[in-house]
């Protein structure tokens, strides 16, 4: 298994994954491009033997600079229940603290148990405040479809600096 940051390159790759990873939504090529050419340091996919197992990518909000939206996570479904989910969050974590973030927000669609389960058992293990912050209501007025999910706030603990 190998865990990287996704680059251009990966476009491809990672939508052919999305695609196959319900409840993912495909997104356009330009879309990943973006976000890979952009904000690579929170993206990552997990690889085995050279198949894309595993994606997670973010970006940070230019409100408040210290969230960073957490946009898909997905492992495919032949290699769940193996912790990937907790390797893909444990490395966004980690460049979502080297930005100086302290805060992930994450939506999650009402029946999604699967993930909301997989985000608030990582948060216990961890010690992480995991609440809800609020509720995302679109109406795609192209598909006439309403979109509505749950926002989510995971809250980090900045490190405290001793001074002897």
């Amino acid at each position: 298994m190998i865990i990287r940051n996704c680059t251009v390159g990966d476009v491809d790759r990672v939508r052919r994954f999305v695609d196959t990873c319900k409840p993912l939504d495909l997104h356009t090529p330009f879309t990943y491009w973006a976000l890979f050419n952009y904000s690579s340091n929170l993206c990552f996919i997990i690889e085995e033997n050279e198949d894309v197992i595993g994606f997670v990518s973010g970006i940070r909000s230019s409100v408040e600079k210290d969230i960073v939206y957490l946009w898909q996570i997905g492992v495919s479904k032949d290699q769940r229940g193996k912790n990937y989910s907790s390797v893909l969050i444990e490395n966004f974590i980690g460049s979502v603290s080297s930005l100086n973030c302290n805060k992930i927000q994450v939506s999650i669609d009402l029946n999604n148990e699967a993930s909301y389960n997989t985000f608030l058992k990582y948060t216990k293990e961890h010690s992480y405040n995991f609440k809800k912050v609020g509720e995302v209501k679109y109406r795609d007025t192209l598909t006439d479809k309403n979109e509505y999910e749950i926002m989510y706030q995971i809250e980090m603990q900045r490190p405290t600096n001793f001074i002897n």
